[in-house]
C-alpha cells in the first residue's frame, strides 16, 4: 500500500502538529491516533460530521441548548470541523439541558464564557464509553486532557458508571455514544463542569456575598 505524500499527512493519521497549536498557542502535545476509518485515501470533512453529529443531538433530545451554544452563539462548530478536516479526533462531554438550565446568568456573562465553559468539555481524544469505563475500572482516576488548557478534567468510576469532576461540581456519564463516528465521540452528561480553581472561586464569591448579607442584617 502505498501513502500519498503530503505536508498534512494522510487522512487516517494523527497530524504533524497537536492539537492545541492548531487551536491555539499551547504545549506539543501528540493528539491520539483515530481508527480511520475508510482507510489512508480517505477524505475527511469536518463541517459536514460536526453538522451531522449536531443534528443527531437534536434528534435525540435534551440537548438543544448545547445545540444552540455550540452553532448560534458561538463559532464552536466552525473550529470543530476545521479541527476534524484537519485530522484531528475529539471526544464532547455534551451537558443536558437540564444541566445547562442550571447555569446562572453570571456564569455566562463575562465575555467568552460560552467558549470557556465549552472548550473544558472537549477532550482531544477519541473516546467511547467503553474506553473511558474501561480506564476508570482500570487506574480508579483518569485525567483526561481539555481544549481549555491548562485544566484537566478528572473522571472515576461512581455508581456503575463514569463520575467526571469531584463534589457539587460532578457530572455522570447520563447518555453514552449519542454520537460516535471514528473521529467525533459524543458523551452525554448530567452537569456542566467547570475547572476546580473556577468552582473554588465561585464558592469564595457566595461566602463573601452570605457575610455582606449577615453583617447588614446585625445592623
Amino acid at each position: 500500500t502505498h501513502h500519498r505524500k503530503s505536508k498534512t499527512g494522510p487522512a487516517g493519521s494523527p497530524p504533524s502538529v497537536s492539537i492545541f497549536e492548531a487551536l491555539a498557542p499551547g504545549p506539543t502535545l501528540a493528539p491520539a491516533p483515530a481508527p480511520g476509518p475508510g482507510g489512508s485515501h480517505h477524505h475527511f470533512d469536518g463541517d459536514s460530521q460536526v453538522k451531522d453529529f449536531i443534528t443527531t443531538l437534536i434528534h435525540y433530545g435534551g440537548y438543544n441548548e448545547l445545540a444552540d451554544i455550540l452553532v448560534n452563539l458561538t463559532s464552536l462548530a466552525t473550529e470543530m470541523g476545521r479541527l476534524v478536516s484537519e485530522g484531528y479526533v475529539i471526544t464532547v462531554l455534551a451537558p443536558n439541558d437540564e444541566a445547562m438550565g442550571r447555569l446562572t446568568a453570571d456564569q455566562l456573562a463575562e465575555p467568552g464564557a460560552p467558549e470557556q465553559i465549552m472548550y473544558y468539555h472537549i477532550i482531544p481524544e477519541y473516546q467511547t464509553e467503553e474506553s473511558m469505563y474501561g480506564a476508570v475500572r482500570r487506574f480508579g482516576k483518569v485525567n483526561y486532557e481539555t481544549l481549555r488548557l491548562p485544566h484537566k478534567v478528572a473522571a472515576e468510576e461512581a455508581d456503575g458508571s463514569v463520575r467526571f469532576g469531584s463534589g457539587e461540581g460532578s457530572a455522570y456519564l447520563f447518555d453514552p455514544d449519542i454520537y460516535t463516528d471514528g473521529r467525533i465521540s459524543v458523551q452525554g452528561i448530567d452537569g456542566v463542569l467547570f475547572p476546580m480553581e473556577d468552582v473554588k472561586a465561585s464558592r469564595m464569591v457566595k461566602k463573601k456575598v452570605v457575610a455582606k448579607r449577615r453583617g447588614n442584617s446585625t445592623n
